[in-house]
């Protein structure tokens, strides 16, 4: 990797003025970066081409209620011009993931990753701004020292992440442990000697240290997390205690990025039943909760796609009945990531475990000969 830093006092604006560069200087035709709505309550994901229209241009703000893995797969369909996606490390992954499953190309995209300590829900994110606690624009000075400035809990995703710096990244813009500077590291295929106001350095030992101090404690936190969730739902009948509030809305579902069937076997008529079906089983119980099948639901899920899960917690975020849908996916997850050594998002060329066959591989894993 190639690293440089843009001296300015303001990090945002050098974020902003680069990738205005990597249009006019004709790298890219176009950028897809997270830019703030009028009210500021928010940012979306919004596709530049007007290197005039980045004033808006928030890639640092800490707040992203959906996670843009899927937008940028659908963009990668017959591209015919070279874009860049600004993109945080669960999106990275998983965007990675959507690949190995054939549901994106990277022909004609260029990844940019920023750094991120975690991003707070978006209702939480839209109160503080209208209460002036929050200033987006300041955020990169008061979290660079990895911590979290404000006294709102960030999303729980987020306090068990550990992957403040993104990975598999063309580009990558680093403010974590920068002093207030913006870091540009770049793959040593890309050409940037034409950006103007570029200075090349090593990257400092705070930054190092910082992002070691960060993934140890996320990864003891994950860890925590996980263990505690678990001896919490020692059963079915407990886990379905944890899910007995669940409406079956398939909120879940919609936001998850590794989710991509069209035609999912939860909305088809497997589970679609007609009213001598529910009277059936009714008789042969006793008695039957509506809606049905909730447990099942969410099980089938992390059987489909449980090895790519990259912990983003957006399902978490899209429930309305608080279930704790997130750290439930990761804790079930977990033991086959593991088992398959499969880490989701950390390369290209790993494939996802259920897509290659090896003979006799489960009794391998069993007695420790993988």
């Amino acid at each position: 990797m190639k690293t440089y830093t843009i001296k300015s006092g303001d990090t945002l604006s050098a974020a902003r003025g680069f990738l205005k560069a990597l249009i006019t200087s004709g790298k890219v035709s176009s950028i897809l970066v997270p830019q703030e709505v009028l009210s500021k309550t928010n940012v979306v994901p919004t596709l530049i081409k007007d290197p005039a229209m980045f004033d808006a241009a928030n890639p640092f703000a800490p707040v992203n209620g959906l996670n843009a893995a899927r937008l940028v797969a659908n963009l990668s369909r017959n591209l015919p011009e070279k874009i860049a996606v600004v993109l945080r490390s669960c999106e990275v992954r998983a965007l990675i993931e959507l690949v190995k499953l054939q549901q994106a190309k990277l022909d004609n995209l260029v990844i940019i990753g920023v750094d991120c300590v975690g991003t707070f829900p978006a209702s939480d994110y839209a109160n503080m701004v209208k209460e002036n606690k929050i200033d987006a624009s300041k955020w990169v000075t008061q979290a660079a020292d990895g911590n979290n400035p404000i006294g709102v809990p960030l999303r729980r995703a987020c306090t068990v992440c550990a992957y403040p710096e993104v990975g598999n990244a063309d580009i990558v813009l680093g403010w974590l442990g920068m002093g207030g500077n913006l870091l540009i590291s770049a793959k040593d295929d890309v050409d940037l000697a034409d950006i103007a106001g570029l200075d090349s350095i090593s990257v400092p030992d705070t930054r190092i240290k910082l992002l070691e101090k960060i993934i140890t404690e996320k990864a003891q936190a994950k860890t925590k997390a996980i263990d505690e969730f678990k001896s919490s739902v020692s059963s079915m009948e407990k886990l379905a205690e944890v899910l007995a509030t669940c409406i079956k809305c398939q909120n879940c579902r919609q936001a998850c990025p590794i989710c991509f069937c069209r035609e999912c076997v939860s909305a088809g008529p497997i589970f679609d039943h007609n009213g001598d079906k529910y009277l059936e089983y009714a008789k042969r119980k006793g008695a039957i909760e509506l809606p049905t099948d909730t447990t099942l639901f969410h099980l089938t899920r992390v059987n489909h796609m449980g090895l790519s899960c990259v912990g983003c917690g957006q399902c978490e975020n899209a429930c309305p009945m608080n279930i704790p849908v997130g750290l439930m996916f990761q804790a079930l997850s977990q033991p086959n990531q593991d088992r398959f050594e499969y880490e989701p998002g950390r390369s290209l060329e790993e494939p996802i475990p259920l897509t290659v066959y090896k003979e006799h591989e489960l009794e391998e894993l069993n007695t420790g000969k993988h």
